[in-house]
């Protein structure tokens, strides 16, 4: 696993690591490299003077504040957090950008076109509740690095993972309440290249088995019968994987989970 990729696989912007926030952009340098603002941020129009921004970190934002901002800067690493904003397609000029990560969309339902970001390593969307078209995603062709995630509470609701096939690139996908109408993991078949998955225990317990076969050298913990919890509930300490799939306990419940071990074993099986 190469450098990047075990650095960002899991995140990028950590909490601790963002500045603080600015209120007025005539408060700070403008050879600042990382800058936290806000949608009503004063004196944003100053941010085409900041050259030398690498890292940026955006809250609270609607679509002419987003469109203007994106228009002053070329970051490394962008966060973007709460975008109230149904159009991204200025997404489409950040000709640097490596890492984006956008959190809490409540307009949009498609992405913009992927492929104009040409040096972009690392996609995270995360809580998108009206999202239901990834096609542009196709044109990602230089990332390592895609999460995709519903919300705490709502998943993320999509037809089809089918444009996934297309992204042979990809050493990392992590795929978090993410509701597919059809159910399969199909496509993912098609990453060979893939170094790891981090995937929520949503889908048919064949659709997981398949993929440990098809993927020999992808790390997933679904990839087999269950899979440790990451702190017990309820005195059971690992789930069965595949959806409506019980928790167990290891010790009490061992009759169980030799069964569910055999069942796994049959469908890897079926497509060794």
């Amino acid at each position: 696993m190469n450098m990047y990729l075990e650095e960002h696989s899991e995140y990028v912007f950590r909490i601790r690591k963002r500045p603080e926030y600015v209120d007025d952009l005539n408060e700070i340098s403008i050879k600042t490299t990382d800058l936290y603002i806000h949608g009503d941020t004063k004196n944003i129009q100053k941010l085409s003077s900041f050259s030398k921004i690498e890292k940026l970190w955006l809250s609270y934002v609607n679509q002419k504040e987003f469109e203007a901002i994106i228009s002053f800067v070329n970051p490394k690493m962008l966060y973007i957090y709460d975008i109230k904003a149904s159009d991204l397609s200025s997404l489409e000029n950040l000709t640097k950008l490596e890492i984006l990560e956008i959190e809490w969309n409540t307009k949009t339902t498609k992405l913009w076109d992927v492929s104009k970001n040409k040096a972009l390593k690392a996609l995270y969307i995360k809580d998108f509740s009206k999202l239901n078209d990834i096609s542009l995603i196709v044109g990602g062709r230089n990332l390592s690095i895609l999460s995709l995630s519903g919300g705490n509470s709502k998943p993320l609701k999509l037809d089809t993972l089918k444009e996934l096939s297309a992204l042979k690139q990809l050493e990392y996908l992590g795929l978090s309440n993410v509701r597919i109408l059809d159910d399969s993991l199909e496509p993912i078949t098609k990453l060979k290249g893939l170094k790891k998955l981090g995937i929520s225990n949503q889908f048919p317990t064949e659709e997981y088995a398949k993929l440990s076969v098809m993927l020999p050298n992808t790390k997933c913990e679904k990839f087999n019968a269950f899979a440790p919890l990451g702190s017990p509930i309820a005195g059971k300490n690992v789930m069965v994987v595949g959806k409506r799939k019980p928790l167990l306990n290891t010790r009490e419940d061992a009759v169980k989970l030799k069964k569910y071990e055999d069942q796994f074993k049959a469908l890897q099986d079926k497509y060794k």
